[in-house]
């Protein structure tokens, strides 16, 4: 008797996970097919012609339209991984390395999820890719926050499919399950679908449930700080904002110079058209109009990222731009008749086309 209770209770433990299963086939297959579309999107439906040749330019590392120019534009705010992020962007090697395991990656997730194969593992993994989703592009999003509402909803999204598993209407069911191979070795259960000890299931449930409460809670004070405080974005995405560091005036007049667009939307660019270098009364000392920052040569702004995709400042018809994400070291030539006397304190302010004005204080003059 004490058997066949055994037997009855795994059997509505099944038959409950599977319900739970079927329940969740919408969220499996969309969260599958997010990833799947991301994959695509660069591997086969982006494909055209290019000179004559048939190329994809999200994976190809001299194209523009390469997928890495995410990275720059996220960098200025994403969370305790800047420090990888820039050390990537400076090897080529890795970049594309890093490009294509990203690729695969959501590739083999999509197709585990929207199919029911190795659904657990899948979720799992999918789990994972929507963490670093977050910590990378968790605070961009102009409009609706939209890069931390994806990353949120698929960490949830992925737990509640690891524990419901694929269901019936799974590859899983319909091709592992029945095996014998599959009924002699329960931990497949963890990788593909199938039921989980009960007790296991009921605190693994509680468990996941803490952690997405607690991810969804934290990571949207860290980014906008607006749980416990009022609302303060920790990187602005509506404006940009430009960090300038280790100004340095040389004897000719020249005023050199390091620039980082640190906020701001990943849509626009700051546009600077005037720069101006004060003196300790305020007074301007000289002065750079739209046409002379135009005019800056490619020597004048040395990109750290000279990749064709990535963010950098360049010249345009009046004064020059630069990316949210873009840095470079930048020189102004010597301002024509201006003299500038090297024994005084200077500011150097940049103003942009919308008002906006972003200045440091100029060093020693260099040697």
């Amino acid at each position: 008797m004490a058997q066949a209770g055994t037997i009855e209770k795994s059997g509505a433990r099944a038959v409950s996970l599977s319900l739970a299963a079927l329940i969740l086939l919408g969220v499996r297959f969309t969260q599958g097919f997010i990833f799947w579309g991301g994959a695509t999107r660069r591997l086969i439906y982006d494909i055209h012609s290019i000179d004559g040749v048939d190329k994809a330019p999200k994976l190809d590392f001299d194209a523009s339209g390469f997928v890495a120019a995410k990275l720059t534009h996220a960098l200025p705010g994403a969370l305790w991984v800047q420090g990888p992020i820039e050390w990537t962007l400076r090897h080529p090697d890795l970049i594309v390395a890093s490009v294509w395991l990203w690729t695969i990656a959501e590739l083999a997730v999509g197709l585990g999820l929207m199919l029911g194969l190795a659904t657990r593992a899948a979720a799992c993994a999918s789990l994972w890719l929507n963490v670093a989703l977050m910590l990378i592009f968790g605070w961009m999003g102009s409009t609706c926050l939209d890069e931390w509402t994806m990353a949120v909803s698929g960490v949830a999204m992925s737990s509640a499919v690891f524990l419901a598993g694929g269901g019936a209407l799974s590859l899983d069911e319909r091709y592992i399950a029945p095996t014998q191979w599959a009924q002699r070795n329960s931990w497949l259960n963890w990788v593909c679908s199938g039921p989980l000890p009960a007790e296991t299931m009921q605190k693994l449930a509680l468990w996941l449930s803490v952690v997405c409460i607690a991810f969804t809670l934290l990571t949207y004070h860290a980014i906008f700080g607006a749980v416990v405080t009022p609302l303060h974005s920790r990187t602005n995405f509506h404006r940009h904002d430009i960090a300038l560091t280790h100004a340095a005036l040389a004897p000719d007049g020249a005023v050199t110079f390091d620039a980082y667009v640190d906020a701001g939307p990943d849509t626009g660019a700051a546009y600077i058209v005037a720069a101006k270098l004060l003196d300790a009364s305020g007074a301007v000392a000289a002065q750079w109009d739209g046409a002379a920052l135009a005019g800056l040569s490619a020597g004048t702004i040395r990109n750290a990222y000279p990749y064709a995709w990535a963010s950098k400042f360049k010249p345009e018809v009046i004064g020059f731009s630069g990316q949210t994400g873009a840095r470079a070291a930048i020189t102004l030539p010597p301002p024509a008749g201006a003299r500038i006397p090297p024994d005084q304190a200077y500011t150097l302010v940049l103003e942009a086309i919308d008002g906006a004005h972003w200045q440091t204080a100029v060093g020693a003059p260099a040697p």
